[in-house]
């Protein structure tokens, strides 16, 4: 609903306590309408107390059942007033949300894709940051493993250089070792796991009746496949006990090895190196291995940094191929809208409707600014506006560009906005330089939200001057009746849900009522349940009813003066009486039906 008529139709929504107020329900208010769908009968109900089942469905016996589900998405069905629809021409943005509702666009599941990708990215950003904030420890910890380095080298250049270096090589060979070792020693025990998960289990004998052929010839075969099983994990507990057997022998073959001895000779030279120079009191001899240990952790660090290093390029390509698929959902979503728009309205000699891609230039602003946090105003020459030239906004419309060239001026703003925040940018650019210092204040998640963001498409709706097809024109250039006979052209083209119309009549003429209500409801009543509140009888009566209810206002409340088809006495003389253009309604009829005939 257009927000000019959200006001006005909120009020009737509320209990009144006198004459005098305007809202239509009271305290005990309750609404029940019968929906068949699917063969089925269900019931929607809304209560003011909220105590009603909003749906239930009536079973064979005759009971009803409460259901789950969301009302507006199981039960559709469009309402629409005069006053509504002649708001809809002068709000294409109201009128593209009822687009959206269309089946063929499905906007619910695209927002369910456009959600998930908007996840995605956001999820990708943020840990790239975070390992970003790791690796910002790098230049701290290549200056400390540098100072270390040399401090080693004044313990080298004392006279036992070569003891230090050796017993420096040898601790590094064995560590390399030990790691390698410990990545495959347990073999044999990752085999056995393996060998008790593929293990089978038997059939159970309980769920088989063995007196019956069938039964027990498929309980003979079963036991071939259980065989071979079991044989494989026979097999793979072989293979586990040679795995145990080489880690053995190969524990036996490095104790013996000249290089484990090596090693031992390396370590124990060290230690009496260190008994040494602390009985001569030449300085602390555990210096080194703590300097040692300290490079190794460094060595150790840095290594693990370039590792996230590489993870955040890997991040950052991630980040950057969910941004071109956010891209591709946005642009089918105007795909999708612009293939309904054609198919529904080929040949409708009274409307045009074109899909602008990015054009709602009435939101675009309080859009970026939201994103800026910066909804109260302010920086309006460096943020702009879609109305004149100048301020990113500007920049982004200046000449009327097509869809391409907006979406390469938005990759241009979005990378303008994060340099100037970053201090990257030219500030001679900028108007007022404390949006450089606001743009600086925003979270990191702020400029992932403006990267993800794209202008909302805008329609573009055209009426027929001589409503045969030609000479379209702008729908703000039309009269009232021109753009409500253009918008309920649009919107009877489509759709098979109930839709309800509130004196579509209003700022009509007499043959835009007869060519394009009357003609459009005995084509669409066909394929779907259409109410209609009018004055007119011509709509009642060319346009065939099959039933009517003809009511009257007394003594304050609303009372039905008969209800039936138009062939009862009763519901003619009803129209007759009280429609507009009644009897001379049922003439036109007769003599239509005549020319048929």
């Amino acid at each position: 609903m257009p927000e000019t008529l959200q006001e006005d139709s909120s009020k009737y929504h509320k209990p009144y306590t006198s004459r005098d107020d305007d809202g239509l329900l009271t305290e005990d208010s309750r609404f029940a309408v019968v929906y068949r769908k699917n063969g089925a009968r269900y019931r929607v109900q809304w209560s003011h107390r909220g105590d009603a089942e909003p749906i239930e469905v009536e079973g064979r016996n005759g009971v009803w059942t409460a259901e789950q589900g969301e009302v507006a998405q199981r039960f559709p069905a469009r309402i629409y007033s005069q006053k509504q629809i002649f708001e809809l021409a002068k709000a294409p943005l109201a009128l593209l949300r009822i687009v959206d509702e269309a089946p063929d666009v499905d906007r619910r599941s695209w927002e369910e894709r456009w959600k998930e990708e908007t996840t995605r990215y956001l999820a990708l950003k943020a840990k790239a940051r975070e390992i970003e904030l790791g690796l910002a420890d790098e230049p701290r910890l290549r200056g400390e493993l540098e100072d270390v380095r040399r401090k080693m080298g004044v313990f080298e250049q004392a006279g036992h250089a070569g003891v230090l270096k050796e017993y420096q090589r040898r601790l590094r060979q064995q560590r390399a070792v030990e790691e390698w070792e410990k990545s495959w020693a347990d073999s044999g025990e990752r085999v056995r796991e393996l060998a008790k998960e593929i293990a089978p289990a038997h059939l159970e004998p309980a769920l088989f009746d063995l007196s019956k052929p069938e039964d027990s010839d498929f309980v003979e075969k079963a036991k071939i496949p259980l065989a071979r099983l079991q044989e494989v994990c026979g097999e793979l507990e072989k293979l586990a006990r040679r795995l145990d057997e080489a880690v053995s022998a190969w524990t036996v073959e490095r104790d013996k090895s000249e290089w484990k001895r090596a090693v031992t000779t390396a370590i124990g030279e060290y230690k009496a190196l260190r008994e040494k120079l602390a009985q001569e009191g030449a300085g602390d001899p555990s210096a080194y291995g703590e300097l040692v240990q300290r490079r190794q952790m460094l060595e150790g660090r840095l290594k693990n940094l370039e590792s996230r290093r590489k993870q955040l390029d890997s991040m950052r390509k991630e980040a950057e191929e969910s941004l071109d698929r956010l891209l591709a959902v946005r642009r089918e979503l105007t795909k999708r809208r612009r293939e309904f728009l054609e198919k529904v309205l080929r040949n409708n000699p009274y409307v045009r409707v074109e899909v602008v891609p990015y054009g709602a230039r009435e939101t675009v602003e309080i859009e970026l600014r939201s994103l800026l946090q910066r909804e109260t105003g302010g920086f309006e020459k460096d943020i702009g506006s879609a109305s004149e030239d100048g301020g990113m906004i500007g920049t982004l419309y200046s000449g009327n560009p097509d869809a391409e060239v907006i979406e390469q001026r938005l990759t241009n703003l979005k990378l303008y906005v994060r340099g100037i925040a970053s201090g990257k940018g030219d500030p001679g650019q900028l108007r007022d330089q404390r949006f450089a210092a606001h743009l600086a204040k925003l979270p990191p998640e702020a400029f992932d939200r403006i990267d993800m963001w794209f202008p909302e498409d805008s329609l573009r709706v055209e009426y027929s001057t001589a409503a045969n097809g030609s000479g379209f024109r702008s729908i703000q250039e039309g009269s009232p009746g021109q753009k409500t006979a253009a918008l309920l052209a649009f919107l009877l083209s489509y759709g098979d849900e109930p839709i309800v119309l509130d004196q579509p009549e209003d700022d009509l003429d007499n043959h835009l009522i007869y060519d394009l209500i009357v003609t459009q409801l005995r084509n669409i009543k066909q394929v779907r349940q259409v109410i209609v509140v009018t004055h007119n009888a011509n709509i009642v009566v060319n346009g065939d009813a099959e039933l009517v209810a003809g009511l009257a206002a007394r003594g304050g409340e609303t009372h039905q003066e008969c209800s039936g088809c138009l062939q009862e006495r009763k519901v003619r003389d009803v129209v007759c009486a009280v429609m507009e253009g009644g009897r001379e309604a049922f003439e036109q009829r007769y003599r239509r039906i005549a020319l048929e005939a």
